[in-house]
């Protein structure tokens, strides 16, 4: 019997078009001979949808929502509630999860508590990585703790913003020097990003963040830099990193450069489709990016396909953030072909059900409310 799978994309965040990208490219590669698919919609309302249309690029193109189904789930099951009717229906049990969501709650753990507490096998990292990973800052601190060097920065919260704003403006060029990289802290697809060679810069970039989030990261800019991504992934129960592939150079990988700028063939650009290219990195950086991989999945206990994005300069290695849902899965950092993302998303699915099916512990009653005389009155 085939196994249903749920695919989430969509999601309340800046990035919910992005991840349609990502959701509808992955369930039009998942095996139909061993897989029922189950497409599972966020929409910015914050509510969740499936329809058979959603693995039509063109349904979100147009905006064709009518036949969407609203659904929730309970106990495992997915269920459609019906208004019109005033009813609800279940529509079938899951078998296992996969997550596209980017930013938001649903790559930053939404997904995958709503996935645990149904007891559904999740491809994807769990509750607190994904949080974790989800705010660059909160990244920042557990790099430390691991031992992984990350790039010298600045936290900016809006409400100390407000207070004493010029401050933290003229600490920058103390503290960090110009030219800087300006961020929001909890946003992907590098939505936001400004590079500032001045205050007057930075100001009008922290300002303009603080428009998407309400934390705001400035990150020294390293000379003669290189954007390197590498990934990991459990496979039938091994590690795999993948090699480390160049995604940009100087200047910054802006939203534009990822997702509007075509290259010269004319295709989307790396997160869409394979792209960027080998770094001629030495053995050594080469090294020392894929065992730092390794060593923050490994950690983190990290599950389903994960991307690091790097920066290297003169000769060092920085990790600049930790992808949960890579776009397109990262397929492309394990795949030559498109044709093998197939393979390799079907090798994700079935990990998880192993993993999932190893982790499952008995539940134990503490029978403390046998003991208690007290009652309430």
């Amino acid at each position: 019997m085939m196994r249903k799978v749920a695919v989430f994309f969509g999601g309340k965040s800046c990035e919910n078009e992005i991840s349609v990208l990502t959701g509808v490219f992955v369930m039009n590669l998942l095996d139909p001979q061993k897989y029922a698919l189950v497409p599972v919609y966020i929409h910015t309302d914050g509510k969740a949808y499936t329809s058979p249309s959603m693995t039509n690029l063109a349904t979100f193109k147009q905006k064709k929502y009518r036949d969407f189904q609203r659904v929730f789930f309970e106990g495992g099951y997915i269920y459609s509630f019906q208004p019109n009717k005033k009813r609800i229906k279940r529509i079938s049990k899951i078998d296992v999860a996969l997550n596209c969501c980017h930013g938001g709650l649903g790559e930053g753990g939404g997904v995958s508590a709503m996935m645990e507490w149904n007891n559904i096998p999740f491809a994807s990292p769990d509750l607190v990585s994904s949080g974790v990973f989800m705010d660059k800052c909160a990244t920042k601190t557990v790099m430390r703790g691991l031992g992984v060097p990350t790039v010298d920065y600045l936290r900016v919260n809006e409400r100390d913003y407000k207070k004493r704003g010029a401050f933290l403006i003229k600490s920058i060029a103390g503290r960090l020097k110009y030219p800087v990289v300006i961020k929001p802290a909890h946003l992907g697809s590098s939505i936001g990003i400004t590079l500032a060679k001045n205050e007057t810069q930075a100001k009008e970039a922290i300002e303009n963040a603080f428009l998407l989030d309400d934390r705001v990261i400035v990150e020294k800019y390293l000379p003669q830099k290189q954007d390197v991504n590498c990934a990991a992934c459990i496979l039938r129960g091994e590690l795999c990193v993948s090699e480390p592939e160049t995604a940009f150079g100087e200047g910054i990988y802006s939203f534009e450069e990822k997702y509007v700028k075509k290259k010269t063939d004319g295709k989307p650009s790396v997160d869409v489709q394979k792209g960027g290219g080998r770094y001629a990195l030495s053995g050594e950086l080469r090294d020392k990016i894929r065992a730092y991989t390794r060593t923050v999945y490994k950690r983190m206990n990290l599950q389903g396909a994960v991307r690091m994005d790097f920066l290297v300069s003169e000769g060092k290695v920085y990790l600049c953030e930790v992808n949960t849902v890579p776009g397109s899965l990262a397929y492309y950092l394990f795949c030559e072909r498109i044709s093998d993302a197939r393979a390799f998303f079907s090798d994700l699915i079935e990990e998880a059900i192993v993993s999932h099916a190893e982790k499952q512990k008995q539940l134990v009653t503490t029978g403390i409310l046998r003991s208690v005389s007290w009652q309430m009155k």
